[in-house]
């Protein structure tokens, strides 16, 4: 508490609300089975309803799966999302794998017994779940971070990127045992950057995309420093390396995506299942005997 004994909260800056992760996939059919049969997600509506894209809404945030009909390396780190019930979203992936839904792919569920779970997609990239007060967060359900691997010794320029170029509160804390940054991208969201040894740093196949405050001086930026070529429609643009902001000097390479608060999807209401229908997501009280209704009994504990 402070001197008022008023709450305290994580600072937020010029980055004001992660929108969502965009994964290469290839193909809509595993897609489908997985996010909205297994973990229980809806697919957007009214956006990327054709065969080459796909929207999956979680909470106030979006996965974007567009169709590669090709393997795409994974990504090297991992998504975190808080969801109402894990114990539902394991019988679902069970009964998917008892069927041979996942066969001769990578997927694999872990719980740990402490309200989380790390799901190998069978796409090969993690996701982390976290259930609902387990960790804070807004919302019932939603992407609370993006964690990116990043090679020993970049953690620090990657701070000093987004506190110099985005206003944006950084968490020096050690994560894991290994040194790391958590950039505040919304209320009770982080991109984090994670120092660790891995094969590949290769992010080719995704993006993060985030609302920012300051989107023309920042852009005008970025076109003078050389990342972007200043492209932009719907108040957006991308940018594909973080450099430190002392010398020019490329730190690593990520594409994010960068959107005004005039863009169209700005705070757009999506359609949620888990039966949160309505807004601003009230968990039901007979959310025991819907899910029942749908599973078949759901185990306790």
């Amino acid at each position: 508490m402070n001197a008022n004994n008023a709450p305290e909260f994580p600072e937020i800056g010029g980055i004001v609300h992660l929108d969502h992760v965009n994964f290469q996939v290839p193909d809509q059919d595993m897609a489908t089975m997985f996010f909205m049969n297994g973990l229980g997600l809806a697919r957007d509506p009214f956006q990327r309803v054709d065969e080459t894209n796909m929207g999956v809404n979680i909470g106030m945030e979006q996965l974007h799966l567009p169709r590669r009909d090709r393997a795409t390396p994974p990504y090297p780190g991992e998504v975190g999302l808080v969801v109402p019930r894990i114990d539902v979203i394991r019988v679902r992936l069970e009964r998917l794998a008892r069927n041979g839904r996942f066969d001769g792919t990578p997927y694999s569920f872990a719980p740990d017994g402490e309200g989380r779970a790390l799901v190998r997609s069978p796409f090969g990239f993690l996701v982390r779940l976290h259930e609902a007060g387990a960790v804070p967060f807004q919302r019932p359900l939603g992407i609370a971070y993006v964690e990116t691997w990043v090679p020993p010794g970049t953690s620090a320029a990657i701070s000093r990127f987004y506190e110099d170029v985005f206003r944006a509160p950084v968490d020096r804390r050690p994560f894991g045992g290994c040194a790391a940054v958590a950039v505040a991208a919304g209320p009770y969201q982080s991109w984090r950057f994670v120092e660790r040894e891995t094969d590949s740093y290769e992010t080719h196949s995704m993006h993060v995309s985030f609302y920012t405050t300051g989107y023309g001086a920042i852009r005008e930026r970025l076109i003078g420093a050389g990342v972007t070529d200043g492209g932009t429609r719907d108040h957006v643009y991308f940018f594909d390396r973080v450099f430190d902001p002392a010398t020019g000097k490329t730190v690593f390479r990520v594409i994010n995506e960068v959107r005004s608060l005039y863009h169209p999807d700005f705070r757009r209401p999506l359609a949620n299942r888990w039966p949160i229908v309505d807004s601003p997501f009230r968990d039901p009280g007979d959310i025991e005997a819907e899910l029942e209704r749908e599973l078949g009994e759901v185990p306790r504990g």
